[in-house]
């Protein structure tokens, strides 16, 4: 009996090393998996930033180059109307004195 009752002792400890083993095993796992969530996030953040960076600098150069089109623009129309004073002034001078005394 004695010798039956040491085997069960025997059994219970190995079962609680096999136990300690697996909680010991499944600690290290978890870390393990801790720190490759933590490189996913750190690689994903770098690369959003790099995204971000990157579709900023493209809206920059493409603002940038409308805001000159638009300069340009601007600049060829008000030369077009000081052209078109030049030339008319007197036409268009005769044309509002014309409607002012009709009035």
């Amino acid at each position: 009996m004695e010798s039956v009752i040491n085997k069960l002792a025997e059994i219970e400890k190995a079962a609680a090393r096999i136990l300690q083993g697996a909680e010991n095993q499944k600690k290290l796992q978890d870390e393990q998996q801790d720190e490759r969530i933590a490189k996913f996030d750190a690689e994903l953040e770098a690369e959003t930033e790099s995204r971000i960076r990157q579709i900023t600098n493209n809206l920059q150069a493409k603002t940038d180059a409308d805001q000159k089109k638009l300069h340009t623009s601007a600049a060829k129309l008000l030369s077009s109307l000081d052209t078109y004073y030049t030339q008319n002034h007197g036409t268009l001078s005769s044309q509002i004195c014309e409607q002012i005394i009709r009035k």
